[in-house]
């Protein structure tokens, strides 16, 4: 298949998964904070702000950094998703605004779709499972399939890749800094559909466009 070529216009679209399709970044971050009341440390809003859009392998070595050999990650990371999982289990897949109609949106005028996730792929599997909604994308990229999680551009640059698209002519839409920075040294569009972290100067400038909420992008995509 030929790879498309930039022309100016968006043809495929890639989506980031946690807080941006579902709202799951609110329940990881209540549950590292479980995490930390069980194990007796303290991880604070920022602290969690640079691990998110982060692979496991990353996040390791960010809790090293901070806290050395008095938290040991994985049990952290058991204790967070004991209680994560267990909320979804209770209550199910919370979705984000707009989400199933921009889905059929892309679908309906023919634009090539993308999952791009640092999460590992039987997770996202069963996220969408919960959700009730089928894994319906040209490509799927995982966190355990990449060598540099965000802000790396690896996993944008291999959605592109599978999608037979250059990364220019490729919409990601991220709820995170680190996913911002991703998109945008891929050489992609990049949408900021905020989630727990509101845009800083740094980060607007790397976005094509800041929207509250996903149905919004459909606006954006006819503008360019």
């Amino acid at each position: 298949m030929k790879k498309e070529r930039n022309n100016g216009a968006v043809k495929a679209v890639i989506f980031d998964m946690d807080g941006l399709m579902f709202d799951t970044e609110r329940l990881a971050a209540d549950g590292w904070k479980y995490a930390g009341g069980i194990l007796g440390f303290e991880i604070d809003d920022e602290k969690l702000s640079q691990t998110r859009g982060r692979n496991v392998a990353d996040a390791r070595n960010l809790f090293f950094e901070w806290y050395g050999e008095q938290v040991d990650y994985d049990e952290a990371r058991s204790l967070r998703c004991e209680y994560l999982n267990g909320w979804l289990n209770q209550y199910g897949m919370p979705m984000k605004d707009g989400l199933t109609e921009l889905l059929a949106y892309l679908k309906e005028k023919g634009y090539k779709r993308a999952l791009a996730t640092s999460t590992h792929r039987n997770t996202v599997e069963w996220y969408f499972e919960l959700a009730g909604l089928p894994m319906d994308f040209d490509a799927v990229v995982c966190g355990d399939e990449v060598e540099y999680s965000k802000p790396a551009p690896d996993v944008f640059l291999l959605a592109a890749k599978k999608l037979d698209t250059d990364p220019e002519m490729c919409l990601v839409l991220e709820d995170s800094p680190n996913g911002i920075r991703a998109g945008a040294s891929a050489g992609c569009k990049v949408v900021m559909v905020p989630d727990l972290d509101r845009p800083t100067e740094e980060i607007e400038k790397k976005c094509l466009k800041i929207c509250e909420n996903l149905r919004d992008v459909k606006e954006v995509l006819k503008s360019v």
